[in-house]
C-alpha cells in the first residue's frame, strides 16, 4: 500500500498537530498544578476549546460531537469525554495573556523574517435576542469590536485587540495593536485604510523603521497644503500596489465569519474575550493548514517524472 503521508490527514488531525506544534514551543506544562486531578490536561483543554469554535458549536453540542468523533478522541489521547461544565471552567480559567502569545506563535513557524503587516477592525454580534424582538422593542444591538493587525503574506492573524460597548473609532486602538504586532514580529511595511489617516500614526511607524502606506484625505488637495510631514511623505511615495495588498484584511475577517459565524454566544465580557480568542486560534490553525498543505504540493515530484 502507497503511503501519501500528510495528504491522508484530516483536517481535524493537522488542526490538532499545529496545535500541539504551537503548545510546545511555548513550553506550556501539561498540568497547572501538582495535585490537581490530572485528568485532561491544559493541552487536551486548550485543543478542545480551538475545535470547538472550528465547529461553533456550543458546549453541550460540542461534548455530544466528541461522543461520535472516535477518532478525534483517540487523537486527542482523551481516556473519557469531558462534561460541558468541564471546558466551561477550562475557558474561564486559562488567561487571556496565553492565548494572545498563542496567537502570535503562529507566525513565527509560517515567517521567519519580516511580514508585510496590515490592520483592519471588525464587529461580532452579540446574539442574545432575535433581530425582530430588537426591532420590536426598539434595543440597540451590542456588537464586540475584533482590531486584528495580520500579514498579507500568510494571512495569519499574529495580534488582536478587543474592546466591549461602546464601540469607538479604529484608530484610538492602533497604539496598542501595533505594539503587539511589533512584540511578535517586526514588519516592513503596515498598511492601513482611511480610517487610520493621522499624523501621529504615520509618525509612530515610522520611528519604528517601518513604511507606512495609507491613503490621505482629500487626495484633489495640493501637497504643499496638506497638513504634517508625514502625511506629505505619504502623498509624494503612495504605492497603490502595495497598498492594494490591504484588502486580505475583509478577506480574513470573511473567512472567520463564513466559517465560524459572526455572532457570539458568551454573556459576560470576560468569556466574550476569551471566545473571540478561541476563534482566532481555530482561524490560525486552518490557515495553517491550507499553507502546509500548498507547500507540500508544491514540493512533490510529478509523478509523470519517475518513469
Amino acid at each position: 500500500m502507497v503511503s501519501f503521508g500528510h495528504s491522508m490527514k484530516n483536517k481535524y488531525q493537522r488542526m490538532i498537530s499545529v496545535m500541539r506544534q504551537i503548545l510546545k514551543k511555548m513550553h506550556i506544562p501539561l498540568y497547572l498544578h501538582t495535585k490537581s486531578k490530572h485528568v485532561f490536561s491544559v493541552h487536551q483543554h486548550i485543543v478542545m476549546l480551538v475545535l470547538r469554535q472550528y465547529e461553533s458549536k456550543s458546549y453541550e453540542s460540542f461534548v455530544e460531537w466528541l461522543q461520535i468523533a472516535t477518532e478525534v478522541t483517540r487523537i486527542l489521547g482523551l481516556s473519557t469525554i469531558p462534561h460541558y461544565t468541564t471546558l466551561q471552567k477550562a475557558a474561564a480559567r486559562l488567561s487571556n495573556i496565553l492565548l494572545h502569545v498563542a496567537i502570535g506563535r503562529f507566525i513565527s513557524i509560517a515567517c521567519p523574517g519580516k511580514i508585510f503587516a496590515g490592520a483592519d477592525a471588525t464587529g461580532f454580534e452579540d446574539r442574545h435576542c432575535t433581530p425582530y424582538y430588537t426591532w420590536r422593542a426598539q434595543i440597540r444591538r451590542s456588537y464586540t469590536k475584533l482590531s486584528a493587525g495580520s500579514d498579507m503574506n500568510t494571512q495569519l492573524i499574529c495580534a488582536v485587540v478587543i474592546q466591549h460597548h461602546p464601540v469607538s473609532h479604529d484608530v484610538k486602538h492602533f497604539s496598542e495593536i501595533f505594539r503587539h504586532i511589533l512584540s511578535v514580529r517586526i514588519p516592513w511595511i503596515m498598511v492601513l485604510d482611511l480610517g487610520y489617516d493621522a499624523e501621529w500614526v504615520h509618525q509612530m511607524i515610522r520611528e519604528n523603521n517601518v513604511l507606512s502606506m495609507i491613503p490621505v484625505r482629500k487626495r484633489d488637495c495640493p501637497i504643499h497644503r496638506t497638513h504634517g510631514r508625514y502625511r506629505k511623505q505619504m502623498r509624494r511615495e503612495f504605492d497603490e500596489s502595495l497598498y492594494h495588498q490591504r484588502n486580505k484584511c475583509e478577506t480574513i475577517f470573511s473567512v472567520i465569519k463564513r466559517k465560524f459565524g459572526s455572532e457570539i454566544k458568551s454573556y459576560n465580557d470576560s468569556m466574550k474575550e476569551k471566545e473571540l480568542l478561541y476563534r482566532i486560534l481555530a482561524y490560525n490553525c486552518h490557515r495553517m493548514c491550507m499553507i502546509s498543505c500548498l507547500l507540500w504540493m508544491i514540493s512533490r515530484k510529478p509523478f509523470w517524472k519517475n518513469n
